[in-house]
């Protein structure tokens, strides 16, 4: 049903993202523990080291408008040990790449860019502002906001803008009402980002604890579903429907550890995949049935113990990237033509 290409091995892989820098299509990943972050140039599958990093990578972005310089969340360490973790300045000079330490952020879990007017926000989120031993959850993680002006100055200002989040896990650049803002999810539920000017507007959007999130259109009538991860690290797939008296779920589905959720259309067809880090560790996918308008859930793998995966669409060929943990790979799966019920 699904081709799969390993692109890269790396023990221990945790990150995975698909972008552009300038002209060129890469492939970037890096290690949930420590070793070195690496981009691959797509289809060419030339791999470049990343410089020379502490480990412990639980995101990498590119910089909008910016072809040498990638932002990354270091130093947090499985079973959840940060307190030196923070943001890093990667930058391309020639062939080599350096890295910098530019924000001390303890528990730094995730971050993202949202470009608006102009302006490079850089939202960065803790899981907690601070952990005594890992099943300590009595501290609320916090969001922090960067206004990236300077992007060269040694270390970058960074300005709270929420610490009410406990289990503070999923991040997401989306598009709600018209407008593109960044949500964060934990056990108050899902809320919204969106800045204007130098504040930050916060909206609730959703009131059940989410591990991660995204959302997504699965029945095709023109408005999107919510699907979620619950609870934390979270045993249910649930997708909700939005009514007039508020969400409605109208399907849910057993994960082990659910990680790395993520969205978008193969060979037009809208899909959710989403890993499993327990049980039989699979890598799975999600679509609707249009005759019955029911949900079907496929395998795409099992063994893989996925920590994230994206879907990308790149020369004529939809894709799915996945971080296979307990493989210790980077691997890319295309749709054998006709696999999906439509």
């Amino acid at each position: 049903m699904f081709r799969k290409a390993k692109l890269f091995d790396m023990p221990d892989i945790y990150t995975v993202n698909a972008f552009s820098l300038g002209s060129k299509f890469y492939i970037g990943m890096g290690p949930e523990k420590s070793g070195n972050p690496y981009l691959i140039t797509y289809p060419s599958l030339n791999k470049t080291e990343v410089g020379i990093a502490p480990g412990g990578m639980m995101s990498l972005i590119p910089v909008p408008g910016r072809s040498d310089m990638l932002v990354s969340v270091m130093g947090l360490f499985p079973p959840f040990q940060g307190k030196d973790a923070g943001v890093y300045r990667h930058t391309r000079s020639g062939d080599i790449w350096n890295v910098e330490k530019v924000l001390h952020l303890p528990f730094a879990h995730r971050c993202e860019i949202l470009h608006k007017n102009q302006i490079n926000y850089l939202f960065t989120s803790t899981v907690s502002k601070c952990k005594r031993e890992p099943t300590d959850w009595s501290e609320a993680g916090e969001v922090f906001l960067t206004i990236l002006t300077n992007l060269f100055q040694p270390m970058w200002n960074a300005e709270k803008i929420m610490g009410n989040i406990f289990r503070n896990h999923g991040m997401l650049k989306t598009v709600l009402h018209e407008k593109e803002v960044v949500c964060v999810s934990g056990t108050e539920g899902i809320f919204s980002l969106c800045p204007e000017g130098h504040e930050v507007r916060v909206t609730q959007v959703f009131d059940k604890e989410v591990s991660e999130f995204i959302f997504i259109d699965m029945d095709g009538d023109g408005q999107d579903e919510l699907v979620t991860i619950e609870p934390f690290h979270g045993d249910s797939l649930n997708i909700y429907k939005l009514l007039s008296t508020g969400r409605k779920r109208i399907y849910d589905a057993p994960l082990a550890f659910g990680h790395g959720l993520s969205s978008g259309r193969l060979a037009g067809i809208p899909v959710v995949v989403v890993g499993n880090r327990a049980g039989v560790a699979s890598l799975d996918l999600f679509c609707m049935v249009r005759e019955g308008n029911k949900f079907r859930r496929y395998c795409i793998e099992k063994g893989t113990g996925t920590t994230q995966t994206q879907i990308f669409h790149y020369l004529d060929e939809d894709y799915i990237l996945s971080a296979n943990q307990l493989k210790g790979e980077a691997a890319l799966y295309c749709l054998k033509q006709g696999a999906l019920y439509k």
